[in-house]
C-alpha cells in the first residue's frame, strides 16, 4: 500500500467542490505531534491526527519541508503552520475531505450543500475565483525560537522569502534598507553599520559591536566586518524592529536580522544564475541538494563576483571600489531517527578587493559654520590635489582590503510529542585587513592600516513545549570571543618641529589589544492563552559578561616611539607594553506582552521589553597620566553598558478576502547610557551620552488588488533625539562643550517611504514580469552634532526590472537600478585636526545595470 494510500488521501475519484468548513475547524483544539520532515510524510501525520482526508497530486508537495507542529491547537492553525511558506493551501471539498492544491488553483463552487456534480477534467484551465487566485500567502518565522505564522508573532518583523531577494537581485544587506522600515544600513572601513529605529552604534575602533544582531542560521556574528558578505542560496531573512533582549540577550538592543540558508530538500533540487552588468560585473551562484538516502540529505551553494571599480585613483590610476568575492557552503542534513535531526552547516568566504577606503567628501574649516578654521584640508593646503565627494579619489596610496570568514554550525532536534529540544553548537572566524589614505589628498601625510581577527565559540540549549494553554521557550547560552585587534595611524611630520612633511612617516599612533568576552545567560519566556483569543507573555533573561583587555597603547608621555620613522614593510606601530583590566556586567532583561486575536484574520498587541548592550573597553585607550613625584598611572576605564526601555502595540490584519496586508507599529523607547565615538586628537575615544528619547509609528502594506498585480507600501516616521548630552565639536573647539539635548541621533531620518509595483502578462506558457521599487529618505546625520556636511540629505531611488519566466525553470531579468544615479552617502566621519579636519565618507553604488539568467529544477 503506498504513503498516500495508508493516509487516506486519494488522487481521484473524490468530488472537487469547493464545501464550506466545518463549524469546529478554527476553534476545537487537537493534540498534534509533527516533526519537522518533507512535506507529503507530514501531511500524512496530519491526516491521522486531525481525523481528516486530504486529496493532494503528489508533484504539488515535491520538495517542500514542513514545519513542525506540537501541543493542542486548532487543526486550521496547525495546517498553516505545517504548510509554512510553500505556495500550497487547503479547500474544504465535503465534511471530512480538504484538497492541498496550489493557491492559484481554486475549486468549482458547490451550487447547493447537497449538490454533485462531475469534477472537472485534470488538463482543463483552472477556473480561478475573483480573489482567492490572488490572495496573499504569509512566511512561516521562527523569531520567537518557534515556527509561526509571521502575522500571529506579536513583533514587528519583515520577512523576505529566497525567492522575492532572488527577483530583487538583493544579494546583500545594503539593499535591505529598501524593503525594511526605519532600517539603516551604513559602511565604514569594511564593516557594516547597522541601524533600527535609530539605535546603532558609531565607534569606528577595533573591538567595535553594534547594537543590531546579526544571525546567521541562529548564529550570532559577532564582528561588523563579519556582516558585508554576500547573500546566497537563502531560504528567507527575518529582520525584528525592537530589542530582543528576553530571547537573543545581547547586543540587540536596535533590533536583530536573522538568515536563513537552504537546507537539503527529500528531492534533488538546485539553481544555477548568472548576472553580467556594467562596471565589468560579473557574478556566478548557484545551489544543489538533495538526499544521498532515507537518512542523509546534502546541499552546496557557491557565491563568486567580480567587478571593477567605481571609481578610479586618479594620481595611480587604478580602480577603487572594485570586488573579489568567493564563497561556499556545506550542509549535511541527518535523520538517524523520525523525531531526531543533526544538520551541519560548514561556510567560508572571502574578499580582495580595493574598496572600503575613505572619499574626500567635505572640508570642514570651509563650511562657513561659526568656529571652523576657515582653510583647506591640509593635503591642499600644502600643494597637493584632492577630489570631493565623487567615486574617483586623489591618494597617494590604493586603498587595499582583505576578508576571510566562515565556520561551522552543528543543529541538533529532538522532538519528544508536545516538547522540542535543541542544542546550537558554532565556531566562527573573522579575519580582515585594511589600508586606505586618512588626509584625503594626493600628498603622503596620512593613512589608517585595520587588522582584526575573531574566533568565537557558542552553545545554546533551548527547550520548546507547546501545551494546551501554555508555550514555553527557555534555555540557557554561552557566547566565548577571542579578539586580536588593532589600528595604526601613520602621520607625515618633521620631527623636531612637528610640522606636516609629506612623506616624512612617523610611527605616530596605534591602538588595540587582545580582548577576551565571555557571557553567560539563561532565558525563559512563557505564553499563557487565557482565552482563545486573549494571550499574556511574560519572559527574562539573566545575562552576565566578563571581557578581559590585554590593552596594546601609545604612550606619548614616558616614550618616544611615536617619532620612530614608519617602516610599511616590516610595520612598527608604537605599542607600549600590554596593560591588562577586566570587568565584568550583569544583566536583566525581563519582557511582559498581551496579544489578542481581534478576528482570525487581525491581531492586536502590546509590550513593554528590555534592550542590553555590553559594555566595552575602548581598545588602545590605555591612558598614561603623570602623577607627583615623576611617575605614572595606567588606566582604561570601560564604557557602560548601553540600556533601552521598549513600550510598543501594533496590529497586523489581512482585509480584502485576504488580498491586502496591513501591519502597524507605534513604539516608544528611553534609551539610556548610549555609546558614541568621538575624535579627540590622534585618539578615538567611545564615551557613554547620557540619554536619548526615541518614538515612532510604521506602517507596512501589500495589496493584490487584481491577479498579476502585487503592491507594496511601507512608511516610517521615527523621533529619534539626544535628551541629556554634552559634548566638543573638535572642529569647532573654540565654542567649547556644548548641548547637544535635541539633536537627531546618528543614522535616524525622521521620514522614510518605500513602495514598490509588481505586474507579470502570461505569455505563450510562461509569463513577463515588470516590477518598480522605489525608496525616499528625509536627511540623515552621521553625527550627534548634526553637521549638514556630515550627512546625507534627502533623496530618492528608483530600481526597475523586467523578467521573462518559463514554464521549465528559466528565467531571464534585465535591470537597472539607482536609475537616475543618485550619488548617496553610507556614512561619513569628521578625521583629526593634524590634516585640517577632512569629512571622509564611503559611498553608496552609482547606477548599475545588466542581465540576470537564472534555471531553477
Amino acid at each position: 500500500m503506498s504513503l498516500y494510500s495508508a493516509a487516506a488521501i486519494a488522487l481521484a475519484g473524490l468530488p472537487a467542490y469547493a464545501h464550506a468548513a466545518p463549524a469546529q475547524w478554527s476553534s476545537a483544539r487537537k493534540s498534534f505531534s509533527i516533526p519537522e520532515q518533507d512535506l507529503s510524510t507530514g501531511l500524512l501525520a496530519f491526516s491521522q491526527q486531525a481525523g481528516v482526508q486530504l486529496v493532494l497530486n503528489p508533484s504539488d508537495v515535491r520538495g517542500y519541508r514542513s514545519h513542525n507542529v506540537f501541543g493542542k491547537l486548532p487543526a486550521a492553525a496547525a495546517l498553516e503552520t505545517l504548510l509554512g511558506s510553500s505556495p500550497l493551501a487547503a479547500e474544504w471539498s465535503g465534511e471530512h475531505t480538504l484538497v492541498i492544491k496550489p493557491r492559484n488553483v481554486r475549486l468549482v463552487a458547490m451550487r447547493e450543500p447537497a449538490a454533485v456534480a462531475p469534477a472537472a477534467p485534470r488538463d482543463a484551465a483552472p477556473a480561478p475565483s475573483s480573489s482567492e487566485a490572488y490572495q496573499l500567502s504569509d512566511v512561516i518565522v521562527t523569531a520567537e525560537k518557534r515556527s509561526m505564522n509571521v502575522q500571529k508573532v506579536p513583533i514587528a518583523i519583515t520577512a523576505l522569502t529566497g525567492e522575492r531577494l532572488a527577483a530583487s537581485g538583493v544579494n546583500d544587506i545594503s539593499k535591505l534598507a529598501d524593503l525594511v522600515p526605519n532600517f539603516d544600513f551604513g559602511e565604514a572601513f569594511g564593516s557594516a553599520k547597522l541601524a533600527i529605529r535609530g539605535i546603532g552604534y558609531s565607534n569606528l575602533s577595533t573591538g567595535a559591536e553594534g547594537s543590531v544582531a546579526y544571525n546567521l542560521n541562529d548564529v550570532y556574528i559577532a564582528r561588523p566586518a563579519g556582516q558585508i558578505g554576500n547573500f546566497y542560496d537563502v531560504e528567507r531573512i527575518e529582520v525584528l524592529r525592537g530589542p530582543q533582549g528576553t530571547l537573543y540577550g545581547r547586543n540587540a538592543t536596535g533590533g536583530l536580522i536573522n538568515i536563513y540558508t537552504k537546507r537539503p530538500t527529500n528531492e534533488w533540487t538546485g539553481f544555477g544564475q548568472m548576472t553580467i552588468g556594467n562596471y565589468n560585473n560579473l557574478i556566478v551562484e548557484g545551489g544543489v541538494g538533495g538526499p544521498v538516502n532515507n537518512q542523509v540529505g546534502v546541499r552546496l551553494a557557491f557565491f563568486g563576483e567580480d567587478r571593477d571599480g567605481y571609481g578610479k585613483n586618479i594620481i595611480s590610476g587604478r580602480d577603487v571600489d572594485d570586488a573579489q568575492t568567493r564563497a561556499g557552503r556545506l550542509t549535511v542534513a541527518l535523520q538517524p531517527t523520525s523525531n531526531f535531526t543533526v544538520t551541519v552547516i560548514g561556510d567560508v568566504g572571502r574578499e580582495r578587493s580595493s574598496a572600503h577606503g575613505i572619499h574626500l567628501i567635505a572640508q570642514r574649516g570651509l563650511t562657513g559654520e561659526p568656529g571652523v578654521s576657515g582653510l583647506p584640508v591640509a593635503g591642499i593646503q600644502l600643494g597637493g590635489v584632492a577630489v570631493l565627494d565623487d567615486y574617483d579619489v586623489a591618494s597617494d596610496i590604493d586603498p587595499r582590503y582583505e576578508r576571510h570568514a566562515g565556520g561551522v554550525t552543528v543543529d541538533a532536534k529532538l522532538e519528544l510529542g508536545a516538547t522540542t529540544l535543541r542544542s546550537i553548537s558554532a565556531w566562527r572566524h573573522v579575519r580582515y585587513s585594511l589600508n586606505s589614505d586618512l588626509d584625503g589628498a594626493s600628498l603622503p601625510l596620512n593613512q589608517i592600516f585595520y587588522n582584526e581577527r575573531s574566533d568565537t565559540y557558542t552553545q545554546e540549549l533551548n527547550l520548546n513545549h507547546s501545551g494546551e494553554r501554555v508555550d514555553v521557550t527557555a534555555g540557557a547560552y554561552l557566547f566565548v570571543e577571542d579578539l586580536k585587534g588593532s589600528f595604526w595611524t601613520p602621520l607625515a611630520y618633521d620631527p623636531t618641529t612637528f610640522a606636516l612633511s609629506p612623506g616624512d612617516w612617523r610611527a605616530n599612533y596605534a591602538a588595540g589589544g587582545d580582548l577576551r568576552t565571555t557571557a553567560i545567560a539563561g532565558f525563559a519566556q512563557l505564553s499563557y492563552r487565557a482565552t482563545d483569543r486573549l494571550t499574556l507573555i511574560v519572559g527574562g533573561r539573566y545575562s552576565t559578561e566578563k571581557k578581559t583587555d590585554n590593552d596594546l597603547y601609545t604612550d606619548f608621555v614616558t616614550s618616544i616611539r611615536f617619532l620612530d620613522a614608519a617602516d610599511f614593510t616590516h610595520p612598527n606601530p608604537p605599542f607600549a607594553a600590554p596593560f591588562k583590566s577586566s570587568k565584568r556586567w550583569n544583566s536583566f532583561t525581563p519582557k511582559f506582552g498581551v496579544n489578542f486575536q481581534y478576528t482570525p484574520q487581525t491581531l492586536l498587541y502590546a509590550s513593554i521589553s528590555k534592550g542590553f548592550k555590553a559594555g566595552i573597553f575602548n581598545l588602545g585607550g590605555t591612558q598614561v597620566i603623570p602623577v607627583a613625584g615623576g611617575g605614572v598611572v595606567l588606566k582604561n576605564p570601560p564604557v557602560n553598558p548601553e540600556t533601552v526601555w521598549a513600550y510598543e502595540a501594533g496590529m497586523k490584519t489581512k482585509l480584502a478576502d485576504n488580498r491586502l496586508r496591513l501591519n502597524i507599529a507605534g513604539f516608544y523607547y528611553d534609551y539610556s547610557d548610549l555609546q558614541l565615538t568621538k575624535i579627540d586628537g590622534q585618539n578615538v575615544v567611545l564615551t557613554n551620552a547620557a540619554s536619548a528619547r526615541i518614538y515612532g509609528i510604521e506602517v507596512e502594506t501589500t495589496y493584490n488588488p487584481i491577479e498579476h498585480l502585487t503592491l507594496n507600501l511601507n512608511g516610517a516616521w521615527l523621533h529619534a533625539r539626544f535628551t541629556d548630552f554634552f559634548n566638543s565639536d573638535q572642529g569647532r573647539l573654540s565654542l567649547g562643550l556644548q548641548d547637544l539635548s535635541g539633536n537627531r541621533l546618528p543614522q535616524s531620518p525622521e521620514f522614510t517611504v518605500s513602495g514598490g509595483v509588481e505586474y507579470s502578462v502570461p505569455v505563450g506558457s510562461g509569463s513577463v514580469i515588470g516590477s518598480a521599487q522605489a525608496i525616499w529618505s528625509s536627511r540623515t546625520y552621521f553625527d550627534e552634532f548634526n553637521i549638514p556636511e556630515i550627512s546625507q540629505p534627502a533623496y530618492a531611488k528608483l530600481d526597475l526590472s523586467l523578467a521573462y519566466r518559463a514554464p521549465n525553470g528559466l528565467e531571464v531579468t534585465g535591470f537597472v537600478n539607482n536609475v537616475t544615479n543618485k550619488k548617496t552617502l553610507e556614512t561619513a566621519y569628521q578625521s583629526t585636526n593634524l590634516t585640517g579636519y577632512p569629512i571622509n565618507g564611503f559611498l553608496a553604488p552609482p547606477r548599475t545595470y545588466g542581465v540576470r539568467v537564472r534555471y531553477s529544477f
